[in-house]
This record gives C-alpha cells, structure tokens and sequence, in this order.
C-alpha cells in the first residue's frame, strides 16, 4: 500500500477554520464623545460626570474612547484654571480701583465713595470725565513718626513743594481748587501710611475736569516761566485753606512764602534781564512787575509770619484778606497773557 509522505515543515499552514470572519472591533464609548463635545464648549459639570462615566464603562466593557475621556477630563481642568484665572483677576481690578486714598499713585483721578471726603475711601476715574479730587503727589515722612505737630507741618510744606514740581501749570487751576494735604497719626503710620497724599480738589465740592499733571501743548518758554513761580502759586492757593484753628501752620506756610517769593522776585529779574529765546516782546516788562510784587509781598508775609502767633491773629489775617496777597496774585495773572496763557477759569 502506497503511503502518501508526512507534510514539509517548511509547506505553510492552512488555517483551521478558513472561512471564519475576523473578529469585530471594539464599539466606541459613547458617553467618551459626549464628554469631548461638552468639554470643547466649556460645559465643565457635563464634561466631568461623562468624563468619568467613559472611564468606568470603557475599562468594565472593553469599548474603545478612554484616551477621548482622558482628554476630555484634562479639557474640562485647563477651563476650571482658566475660570480662577479669571476670576482672581477680576478681583484685582476690582481691588485696584477701590480703597483708601493713601493706596493709589499720583496722577489717579478719583471720586468719593461718599459724596464729600475720602473718609470711606474713593473710586478711582478717568480724569478725562468728571471727578472729585486729583492725586498730585506722596510725601514721605522718614522712617520714624516724628509726632502729630511736625507730620502736619513736614506735610504741609513737603505737599507744595512736592506739588509745585508735579503740576506743570498751577495758576490753571480752577479759582476754586484747593490743595488738600491728609497726613498720618499715630495710629494710621502703625498701619502703614508712611507718608502724606497731596490732593487738588474743589472746595465747594464741584466737579473737576482734565489732568492737573498734563504738560502738553506747554512751550519752553511757558515751561521756564511757571517753573518759578508755581510754589508761590500754591501756598497761596493753601493759604486759602488754613483754618484759624491751624494757626501754626499759617505762620510756617507765611514764612515759606515769604522765602518764596524772594527767590522768584530775583529768578524773574535775572529772566527779565535776559529773556528766553522766542519770548514775546512784552514779557520782560511783566516779568519786572511780577518781581517787584513778590519782593514786597515777600516782606509782608515775613511781618504776617511774626504776627501769627493764635487762632485769633489768624483768623484776624483771614478777616482781612492779607493772607492772600491781592497785588501779587493780580501781578502773576497779568503775567499769563504775554505767555500766552489763558487765565485760571472761574469757580
């Protein structure tokens, strides 16, 4: 009987159920593209739940979809981040636009919380729309509190001088802008307020208008000008606001003019000499009077100075209107129309 020879090793298999279909892939998870979908608009709570849904099902089931719950999940984290994100900094902005006058820099415009002071603090504002009050400039104070005498008057006269470099055009400013000095006490420098706040608001609480620390459109002319006589511009805008209560820090801002004005009568007699370059012709003329003006309302607050020693030799000063000094405040608003400057707008 004729055997038929094993196989080769080599001859290739058949396989044994040759007409069996190969087997069917795994069904794609649902719930893992819902969640994907809902994670890509930023539905968080949707995106979670069938995030973790997909997972259980496609481990328990053998479904296919995990990596889509995967990143779905890490979706919906990246939009949870994103939201705090959000949300801190909106609380900044918020924080940064509120709170106590001494927090804010100089150049913010504000408005009082409460209509009148900065007692409840102040919303900062555009200072090219209606406003309260200007901050114009910080004092600093030193390291150590030197006492509620000394803060008043270091402020004081820091503010204006402080003020008088800041502001490039004090005698703009409206008749009835005052310049309002808050200092600290004890008990504030404990907490913080290292310093005085130098502020130009209204004293009968109308609004203001535009940036006081704006020097645009000023030539070098006008510059050099106001630049001497801005500090006698503002203690006699401050002057204005001293109390007879306060009456010792009358006699210092007295004093202070009085050196003041020594120092700008002699300034302007020297530009007046030798005027600036592209000066009007009738400026040295009005420079001259300015100077003479200052060099006697210089000796009549030095004599104001000495005759301020109560509330009521103050008061008797406020009276009479000798706080002020008429002759050289009319002087300096003369002064304006060879510079051609408008002069300050009314109240």
């Amino acid at each position: 009987m004729t055997q038929t020879p094993p196989p080769s090793a080599s001859a290739p298999q058949a396989p044994p159920y040759p007409d069996a279909p190969p087997p069917a892939p795994a069904k794609l998870s649902a719930a893992a593209v819902c969640a994907l979908v809902a994670s890509a608009v930023a539905l968080v709570p949707v995106g979670v739940v069938l995030g973790i849904v997909a997972l259980f099902r496609t481990q328990r089931l053998r479904l296919r979809g995990r990596r889509l719950a995967v990143v779905a999940l890490s979706l919906c984290a990246a939009w949870t981040a994103l939201g705090m994100v959000g949300i801190i900094a909106t609380a900044a902005v918020i924080g940064s636009q509120q709170g106590p006058l001494s927090s804010f820099g100089a150049g913010t415009c504000f408005t009082y919380h409460d209509g009148t002071d900065t007692a409840q603090g102040v919303d900062v504002a555009s200072c090219a729309q209606a406003h309260d009050g200007q901050v114009v400039a910080h004092h600093g104070l030193g390291s150590s509190y030197p006492g509620q005498d000394a803060a008043s008057e270091q402020s004081v006269l820091g503010c204006v001088g402080d003020a008088a470099l800041a502001v490039p055009d004090a005698g703009r400013l409206n008749l009835s802008t005052r310049l309002r000095i808050y200092y600290p006490t004890q008990a504030s420098w404990d907490q913080g307020m290292r310093g005085a706040v130098c502020v130009l608001t209204h004293v009968d609480h109308t609004s203001m208008d535009g940036d006081a620390l704006d020097a645009g459109g000023l030539s070098p002319v006008q510059r050099q000008v106001l630049g001497l006589t801005n500090e006698s511009v503002l203690l006699r805008v401050k002057l204005h606001d001293v109390p007879g209560s306060s009456w010792k820090i009358a006699a210092t801002l007295e004093r202070r003019l009085s050196a003041a004005d020594g120092a700008e009568s002699a300034a302007l007699s020297a530009l007046a000499a030798n005027p600036p370059r592209g000066a009007s012709a009738d400026l040295p003329a009005a420079l001259r009077t300015l100077a003479a003006s200052d060099a006697e309302e210089a000796s009549r607050a030095q004599e104001t100075a000495v005759l301020v020693t109560s509330s009521d030799a103050w008061q008797s000063q406020i009276g009479s209107g000798t706080q002020t000094y008429a002759p050289a405040t009319a002087d300096y608003e003369n002064l304006r129309t060879p510079l051609h400057l408008p002069p300050p707008t009314g109240p």
